[in-house]
């Protein structure tokens, strides 16, 4: 089996994912973000705390914009308090239309860190600036935009009635012969999750 070479954290600010196109692709390819600091679906941000929310996560702002931070964990944010500096790497999610960082690691850090961030943008924001010169060329998403892993989520979402969605009753829905690998894919990226053996949920 070959290894899965896990993608690089990229460092941006939120507002590049405000501004970007949620691109869902087919494969194992992972989905990504098209923005104009690249393509992106694992990121390196950081920001302040400004706000809590037991049923949905916590809020983050770095100065350029707000996003939410979301977990399948229910004790992920319990040691975040407001005003924290946090850095998030994490992979960047659309739900309902709404944008928000799946969180693989959060971290406390200084004021130095956050300084030596904004020493990193500014670098950053020199590159962006002289590829700008070039006319970019953005990757939308299809017009067809029901594919295989968003059947399968709709899937889940009308089998579940509160216990979660049988995982054989959700493959043989799809009828599609590869529909074991695209919901572990989909688990992987964190767009579903088996709360126990043979039963999913879809990240509310």
């Amino acid at each position: 089996m070959a290894d899965i070479k896990r993608e690089t954290a990229v460092i941006c600010v939120i507002n590049d994912l405000l501004r970007g196109s949620f691109v869902r692709t087919e494969g194992w390819k992972p989905s990504y973000f098209s923005t104009e600091a690249g393509d992106l679906s694992r990121v390196n941000l950081m920001g302040v705390v400004v706000g809590k929310e037991a049923a949905r996560g916590a809020i983050i702002d770095d100065g350029s914009g707000r996003i939410l931070l979301r977990s399948f964990e229910n004790e992920a944010f319990d040691d975040l308090n407001i005003s924290d500096l946090v850095m998030v790497i994490g992979r960047p999610r659309v739900y309902n239309e709404e944008k928000y960082l799946l969180p693989e690691i959060i971290k406390k850090v200084d004021q130095k860190w956050g300084q030596y961030r904004q020493l990193q943008l500014r670098v950053l924001n020199r590159k962006k600036k002289k590829l700008k010169k070039e006319k970019p060329v953005l990757i939308r998403e299809e017009a067809h935009s029901t594919n295989h892993f968003q059947k399968i989520i709709s899937f889940i979402k009308d089998l579940d009635v509160g216990e979660g969605a049988d995982i054989e009753e959700v493959k043989k829905r799809s009828a599609a012969p590869n529909a074991e690998e695209l919901i572990k894919k989909l688990i992987e990226e964190g767009e579903i999750f088996e709360i126990r053996p043979g039963k999913l949920k879809i990240l509310e």
